[in-house]
C-alpha cells in the first residue's frame, strides 16, 4: 500500500517543475521542498490524489514533531523501502540526511513565528476533491421518501454489496438501475443566525435499485461510507465526493460553526465535516475558504475567548456546499479540533 502510492508521489514530483528533487545515487533519498502555505494534507491532495494519507506522509518524516507545523524550505523526505527495510524520512542519528541536508524546521518556526503571526493556510487550488459525507436540511430538501426495512444479512450492520429491503412511500418513478441514497439524522434541530435550519444528516451510502415490488424496493449498497442499519432514512442521492476551485482566502466574511458531522466530544478535525451560519446570501460561495480562529491562552483551550487577545489562526475551512443561509465545509487544515461556536473570518484580526 504504502509502496504503491509513495510512487506515485514520485512520478507526481518530477511532473512539478524545480518543486521535487530525486535521488540519482544509490541510497539518495527523495524529497519535495515545502512551498509557503503548504500542509501535509495539500501535498497529500495534490501529488497523490487523497488527503487522508496525510497520516502516512507525517509518519516517514520523522523530524516533523507537529504535522500542523511545516515550513517553506524544509523537505518533506521519503524512501520507498524493501522487504527488509521500512520507508523512512531518511534523516540519521545525528540529523543529517544521505546527502547531508539538515532540517532546520526548529530554526524556522522561531523565525516565521515572529515575523508571521498568525500563521495563514493561503494557497488556492484548482479541481481539489474534498469529502463531505453530512447535509443540514430537512426532511423535503432531500426528498426523504421511506426507510430501510430489512436486510439479506443476519446481523444488525449492513455494508458495501448486502442487498437491502426499502419500504417507499412511492415507488411510481424509481425504477432498476436507480439511485437512492440512505441517511440517519443526528441530533437534535440545529439553529442558524435566523432560527431553526433543519437536522444535520449523515450520508451512510447509495443503493441501486434491483427490482420494485408495490412499496418494497430491493437494492444492493453500491457505495458504503459507514455501516447502515435497519430504520435508516432513504432519499434523493447526493453528491460525497466534491471536487471544489479552492480560493485563497480574502473579503470580510465572518461565520460560526453551528453544527458539525462528527458528533464525539473531541476529534482529529483535518478533513471533518462542519456547517456555517453564513451562505450564498452573504457572499460565501463554493470554494470560498475562511480562516478557523480563537483569543485563547494555551493553558486554558477550552475557556471563553479574551477578547484582549489577538486572533490566531487555528485551521481553515473551504466550503462545498452553499445555501442561501447556510454552508457546508470542509476542514482542510486545523492545529487543534473544532468545535460548536468555533468562529471564523476570511481576514483575522481585521479590526
Amino acid at each position: 500500500m504504502l509502496v504503491g502510492w509513495m510512487s506515485l508521489l514520485m512520478a507526481a514530483a518530477m511532473a512539478q517543475d524545480g518543486m521535487a528533487s530525486m535521488g540519482d545515487a544509490a541510497g539518495a533519498p527523495d524529497f519535495y521542498v515545502i512551498q509557503g502555505g503548504d500542509t501535509l494534507w495539500d501535498i497529500s491532495t495534490r501529488f497523490l490524489g487523497d488527503a487522508y494519507v496525510w497520516p502516512e506522509l507525517w509518519s516517514v518524516n520523522e523530524y516533523i514533531t507537529n504535522p500542523h507545523w511545516i515550513y517553506p524550505g524544509n523537505r518533506v523526505y521519503f524512501r520507498l523501502g524493501d522487504a527488509l527495510n521500512p520507508p523512512s524520512a531518511g534523516v540519521n542519528d545525528n540529523g543529517t540526511t544521505a546527502d547531508g541536508y539538515t532540517p532546520p524546521a526548529r530554526v524556522e518556526r522561531a523565525a516565521e513565528s515572529a515575523c508571521d503571526f498568525p500563521p495563514l493556510y493561503e494557497r488556492s487550488y484548482e479541481g481539489v476533491t474534498l469529502r463531505a459525507p453530512g447535509v443540514l436540511g430537512d426532511d423535503d430538501a432531500l426528498e426523504i421518501r421511506g426507510d430501510v426495512y430489512g436486510a439479506e444479512v443476519p446481523g444488525a450492520l449492513i455494508g458495501q454489496g448486502s442487498v437491502v429491503y426499502l419500504e417507499l412511500s412511492d415507488t411510481g418513478d424509481v425504477e432498476c438501475g436507480s439511485l437512492l441514497a440512505v441517511y440517519r439524522r443526528q441530533g437534535r434541530k440545529v439553529r442558524g443566525a435566523d432560527g431553526p435550519v433543519g437536522h444535520v444528516y449523515r450520508v451512510l451510502g447509495v443503493a441501486q435499485v434491483l427490482r420494485v415490488d408495490d412499496d418494497i424496493v430491493t437494492a444492493v449498497v453500491r457505495d458504503s461510507y459507514t455501516e447502515i442499519a435497519r430504520g435508516d432514512l432513504v432519499g434523493a442521492p447526493i453528491a460525497v465526493d466534491l471536487e471544489v476551485d479552492v480560493l485563497a482566502p480574502h473579503g470580510d466574511t465572518e461565520a460560526t460553526v453551528i453544527a458539525r458531522l462528527t458528533q464525539e466530544q473531541r476529534l482529529a478535525s483535518t478533513g471533518e465535516t462542519v456547517f456555517l451560519d453564513r451562505g450564498t446570501n452573504d457572499g460565501v460561495d463554493v470554494g470560498t475558504s475562511l480562516f478557523l480562529v480563537e483569543r485563547r491562552d494555551g493553558l486554558h483551550p477550552d475557556a471563553a475567548e479574551d477578547a484582549r487577545l489577538p486572533e490566531r489562526v487555528v485551521g481553515r475551512v473551504v466550503i462545498v456546499r452553499a445555501d442561501p443561509s447556510v454552508a457546508t465545509g470542509v476542514v482542510v487544515d486545523a492545529a487543534r479540533d473544532v468545535q460548536v461556536g468555533q468562529r471564523l473570518v476570511t481576514t483575522p484580526n481585521a479590526e
